[in-house]
């Protein structure tokens, strides 16, 4: 049995079945049984992901006032 956790910004459904096929197809590849493949995404919100010191909701905040002053 193999179990990929893998934690993403918040995505679409479509978008996060792509991801959860191709994660399991890596596995298949290397050996892993597809029926015994599990994919876990963990949602983190921008509220909550930082990089820096800042959060990704505030980094975003920042870059749009910077791209407004630009202008």
């Amino acid at each position: 049995m193999a179990i990929i956790r893998a934690e993403i910004s918040p995505r679409d459904q479509e978008t996060k079945d792509a991801i959860i096929a191709e994660l399991t197809d890596v596995l298949v590849k290397y050996g892993s049984p597809r029926e015994n493949t599990h994919v876990l995404l963990y949602e983190v919100s921008h509220d909550n992901w930082a990089k820096g010191g800042l959060s990704y909701t505030r980094r975003a905040a920042q870059a749009q006032a910077q791209a407004k002053e630009s202008s």
